[in-house]
């Protein structure tokens, strides 16, 4: 089939979406689950240059600075996306107007006319940059389609929508899935793998000494506040501190190092 607009060529194929499912899961701690429905669907995405204009006033004279770009724009809901430029200028990509995989896909069309993004396009990104929409202009406005794995995967007692870039691997909604509570055997399971190393144990001692100061002076919310947001050592705390599981293991962990400091002494 001969499309209408270009296509960035297809990167991640079918065999490759288990593996990206399971990495992104096992991030949220789910270990099994099955795939419901998978297809490919190829949305639209308009790319359009921008030049600002700004001017300003320096005693007598007024002094024009001004840049240029690319932006890329979502043509379903309007969303401005300068990470899809980020891929196009970053990364190796082709363009294909005949669909060269034999794949089963259905292409998106555009909620979002040419015309009005020739208005809101100036409009965002203006707003975006905190300039006056008039010191902004587009130009050289076209569209490609960008694949998009939409996946749904059976995650106990209900179905879980993940969807996937076709192009980079990345997963565009990983913020919605749920992240699952570990059992107790688990627990103890990573907390004897994490013993087998010495990194392992500073994390535990670090973390489990951390919690429990925090727990006890200022609460759970404090305790996850005073690491980096998004680090190891931070996703391990606030798992220590909000969870039931979690403060089981804060135990064992203390009594533990209790035990391997008696041994040291004695």
């Amino acid at each position: 089939m001969v499309l209408e607009n270009p296509a960035l060529a297809l990167v991640v194929k079918t065999q490759d979406i288990l593996s990206i499912l399971e990495s992104i899961l096992k991030e949220r701690n789910w270990k099994n689950f099955e795939l419901a429905n998978l297809k490919l669907v190829y949305n639209p995405v308009y790319l359009f240059n921008y030049d600002i204009i700004v001017e300003e006033q320096k005693g007598n004279q007024t002094v024009s600075q001004g840049t240029s770009g690319l932006m890329a724009m979502n043509g379903i809901n309007g969303k401005l996306e300068p990470s899809l430029v980020d891929v196009i200028e970053k990364q190796p990509v082709s363009y294909e107007k005949e669909i060269s995989h034999d794949i089963q896909y259905e292409i998106e069309q555009p909620a979002v006319t040419r015309d009005e993004l020739k208005d809101s396009g100036r409009v965002k990104l203006a707003s975006q940059l905190g300039l006056k929409k008039d010191s902004v202009t587009i130009s050289g406005i076209r569209m490609v389609y960008w694949p998009i794995w939409t996946v749904f995967v059976e995650l106990s007692s209900m179905v879980q929508k993940i969807e996937v870039d076709g192009v980079t691997g990345y997963p565009l909604n990983i913020q919605e899935v749920p992240e699952r509570e570990k059992g107790w055997l688990e627990v103890t399971a990573d907390t004897l793998q994490k013993m087998k190393s010495p990194s392992g144990w500073a994390d535990l001692s670090s973390a489990a000494g951390s919690a429990a100061t925090h727990r006890l002076m200022r609460g759970a919310a404090s305790a996850t506040e005073q690491v980096k947001e998004g680090s190891s050592l931070h996703q391990t705390t606030k798992w220590l501190v909000t969870t039931k599981l979690g403060l089981y293991s804060l135990v064992l962990v203390a009594i533990l190092i209790l035990i391997l400091v008696m041994t040291q002494k004695s």
